[in-house]
């Protein structure tokens, strides 16, 4: 491992599989639950972060916002289970989900929740959008995965939340990095320019991404928008690392299989700071933003 700022970034070492994405698909399903209850038990609010999720490294868990009572809901990855936290985020109760399904796990977090004083009435396991079908949306119960592939993406996401809290705090005016759950993507949102209406008109969005239509693997991105039309996006000098996707995005990515070249911690570090950092310097220097 190698430091930055006190965090350690986790040198990965495994070529992106079946067992990896299966992991992570558990993972993302299992995440949803969390995303219910800031849904239905949080005040909506514009952006719908009622519903992310907050990766903390010392617990190894996803942690959501807090619920009225002060309670929150967590998943813990490496034994997969959901912890209600109490108003002092001390586990107050634990859900096993290996060897249960979602219907299942639902009504056990439900009668927990309302076990400890939550009003739960406008609970519901409805969400206003659609993840990718997976086994477990057909009563197929969750399992337990291969350890290294637990640990790897346990890595995927304590990386994650280093590099992009290092970038994102070079902008006074960039959102808390946390996980989106409808993507499931660790990002920040960071706000350039305003228009006169008070609305933002230029913006880059930092983050690590799941497996997509876009990309077949993890990945690191990059992205810029404006509202008005970028002209010279596609005759931008590529990052150090990575690449600019000139298919219509105006954004970068630098996949984890270009990361696995690197062999060490260090160097993987290095070479995703290189992304972010010359990347960035290229907007800034050829959108003249």
């Amino acid at each position: 491992m190698t430091a930055t700022n006190n965090i350690s970034w986790n040198r990965l070492t495994q070529d992106f599989d079946e067992g990896l994405n299966e992991t992570l698909q558990q993972q993302f399903h299992a995440a949803q639950f969390i995303a219910l209850v800031g849904k239905h038990l949080i005040p909506q609010r514009e952006d719908d972060s009622n519903t992310n999720l907050q990766y903390q490294a010392p617990g190894e868990r996803f942690v959501g916002n807090k619920i009225p009572g002060g309670f929150r809901i967590a998943l813990h990855l490496h034994e997969l289970k959901l912890q209600i936290l109490d108003v002092n985020d001390k586990v107050a109760a634990v859900i096993p989900l290996i060897g249960r399904t979602k219907t299942e796990i639902f009504g056990i977090l439900k009668q927990q929740l309302e076990d400890s004083g939550v009003d739960v009435s406008s609970l519901t396991s409805k969400m206003h959008y659609e993840v990718p079908e997976h086994k477990l949306d057909s009563d197929a119960s969750f399992s337990l995965n291969a350890e290294k592939h637990i640990k790897e993406n346990i890595y995927y996401r304590g990386n994650a939340e280093i590099i992009l809290n290092t970038a994102a705090a070079k902008f006074p005016k960039a959102e808390p990095v946390r996980i989106w759950p409808h993507h499931f993507d660790t990002g920040s949102f960071v706000p350039l320019e305003m228009n006169e209406a008070g609305g933002v008109s230029r913006s880059m969005g930092l983050g690590w991404a799941i497996p997509d239509t876009m990309v077949d693997e993890p990945y690191y991105y990059l992205s810029y928008w404006s509202e008005v039309p970028v002209e010279n996006f596609n005759s931008l000098p590529d990052p150090d690392t990575g690449k600019w996707m000139r298919t219509g995005w105006n954004g970068g990515i630098l996949r984890i299989s270009e990361i696995l070249k690197a062999t060490t911690a260090e160097e993987q570090l290095a070479m995703v700071e290189s992304f972010f950092n010359s990347g960035i310097k290229i907007l800034f220097e050829h959108i003249s933003l």
